[in-house]
């Protein structure tokens, strides 16, 4: 599977990259091959599919909510090579058109990822316990445009390896290219149900401020990203072995 920053082609699949091949602090690259963060799978094709599994695919965590996954099940959900978990990881959050109606002055999808953070701890907590115990080969977490849901899972796991600040906020930034297609598929259908542009291209924005403004606030609220994964209740032995598993 390719390094960071770079993506897989997979017919119909937009948005998946491998978190190896980030830079540490103390030499080296994060590992490739063990955590991926990708959009949903609903376009992948055999060729596609053969190509996940050659690179290693193992398992599937899908943080999207229920509607979504019936919506939209995910194709990998029953194969035989691939083990799959389904964890709505915004279960209990207050919906975007909600968020915006209670701060009239501005809505940001930063304010989202914050309160995100801070509501839905326990699904966090869930999610990052169960990617600390995945076996041998390649995890995808996705949600549906591999952008905000799987971009704050992908943050907490490079942080807590160790990667800098500023080398996460680019790995969430980079939807803006890899997931160009996507992004504008969601756009087209926002318009269709009347949505309002700005409103929209709020939601659909991957600007880099949004994640540094929402890692800064780690840092201030709650110590950092590895503090914080302690202090929702991920074991000192899970975050342990979500950094080794990383970092190496």
């Amino acid at each position: 599977m390719q390094d960071a920053m770079t993506a897989p082609t997979l017919s119909g699949i937009h948005n998946i990259r491998d978190l190896g091949g980030h830079p540490l602090p103390g030499g080296g690259r994060t590992r490739s091959g063990v955590y991926l963060r990708g959009d949903a799978l609903r376009g992948l094709d055999t060729a596609g599919l053969q190509t996940l599994l050659d690179g290693g695919l193992v398992s599937i965590l899908d943080l999207r909510s229920d509607a979504e996954v019936t919506e939209g099940p995910n194709p990998l959900e029953r194969h035989d090579a691939v083990t799959y978990r389904h964890l709505p990881i915004y279960n209990g959050l207050a919906t975007i058109d909600a968020m915006a109606k209670a701060r009239p002055e501005g809505f940001d999808m930063g304010l989202r990822y914050r309160t995100a953070l801070g509501d839905c701890r326990e699904n966090f907590a869930e999610a990052l316990t169960h990617l600390s115990e995945a076996g041998e080969g390649a995890t995808l977490f996705h949600c549906t445009a591999g952008k905000d849901r799987t971009g704050l899972i992908a943050a907490l796991l490079l942080l807590n390896a160790g990667v800098a600040r500023e080398d996460v906020v680019k790995d969430y930034a980079a939807t803006t290219t890899h997931g160009a297609g996507l992004i504008d598929t969601l756009r087209q259908k926002a318009r269709a149900r009347g949505a309002d542009p700005e409103h929209s291209e709020r939601i659909l924005a991957s600007k880099p401020d949004t994640m540094r403004a929402t890692l800064e606030w780690l840092d201030d609220t709650h110590g950092g990203a590895t503090d914080y994964m302690r202090g929702i209740g991920v074991s000192a032995a899970a975050v342990e072995r979500l950094r080794a598993r990383l970092a190496g």
